[in-house]
């Protein structure tokens, strides 16, 4: 039977945190009956649905990081940092020290994009990638001999903000797929299978694709779909440091290094859609 563990989420009235913390109240309460929500604001609309519907606010002062999270660590199995991009390191990297002193089982690092590890953009990389390593990697020497698990989970794009082939997960998605990694790394029986680094496939499409789909619902001619040298784009991004991270996404999706389809875990997070079925393009942006 399995086991019932609690969980903190960091930044959980955010733009990806919302999305996870309702995921872990609705639908894996049974496994997880106390979630915390870290929030600046406890005021705000989203913080007082979450908190209608069973979630423990807990206020997160920036002003004073880690007695803030000392306290709302405490007891805690999981942290998922859902801090958006734009938090400072430092506050990050706060993050990761509390929830390893307060010796919490699985803490899961601010990701949830691109797979930057694949990346080849040798002296030229985002600085926002040049971040998620350092920070990763301060945090996994920070667990080392201690018994928590540093897990980076990699989802390619998000597919309510977005639309070569692309990986794309929806954001309450990344939320079933945390509950169950969390859950997998805690029973004693799964967590030797559960992956410091791990990719997950919500639904991968082309651009070719989305137009075929479109024009069809339509009754369209379709579109003609072009597309600018992948060299050209790269050697540009080489010649302009401090481009936009967008410029270098695309680079990524030429190359299909955003294409998790055939290289991800979904077998383990939920085999055969046994636990959810993924959402796709369709689901979340019907054509009417």
């Amino acid at each position: 039977m399995a086991g019932r563990y609690s969980v903190a989420i960091v930044g959980g009235t955010g733009r990806l945190g919302y999305d996870v913390s309702k995921v872990f109240l609705d639908e894996f309460h049974t496994s997880f009956p106390t979630v915390r929500v870290l929030t600046r604001d406890p005021s705000t609309a989203k913080a007082r649905d979450l908190a209608e519907r069973g979630a423990h606010l807990r206020d997160f002062d920036v002003e004073n990081v880690a007695q803030s999270l000392a306290e709302a660590f405490n007891g805690i199995d999981v942290v998922i940092n859902a801090l958006p991009t734009s938090t400072p390191k430092d506050v990050k990297r706060q993050v990761a020290d509390a929830a390893v002193k307060n010796g919490v089982k699985v803490f899961f690092l601010s990701e949830f994009g691109v797979d930057h590890t694949r990346n080849d953009f040798r002296g030229y990389d985002h600085h926002e990638w040049e971040m998620k390593r350092q920070l990763a990697s301060e945090a996994r020497e920070l667990a080392r001999g201690t018994p928590t698990q540093v897990i980076a989970v990699y989802t390619g794009l998000f597919l309510e903000l977005c639309l070569s082939k692309i990986t794309f997960t929806s954001t309450s998605d990344v939320g079933r797929a945390l509950a169950r990694i969390s859950t997998l790394a805690l029973e004693p029986l799964t967590a030797g299978k559960v992956p410091d680094e791990l990719r997950i496939c919500g639904t991968t499409i082309s651009f070719e694709d989305v137009r075929d789909w479109v024009a069809d619902a339509k009754g369209l001619q379709k579109a003609e779909v072009r597309s600018e040298s992948l060299a050209e784009a790269k050697d540009r991004l080489r010649r302009t440091p401090g481009s936009h991270i967008a410029d270098y996404i695309r680079v990524l999706m030429g190359e299909g290094k955003l294409d998790f389809s055939d290289d991800n875990s979904n077998s383990l997070v939920n085999p055969a859609e046994a636990f959810w079925k993924w959402k796709s393009v369709r689901d979340v942006f019907p054509v009417v």
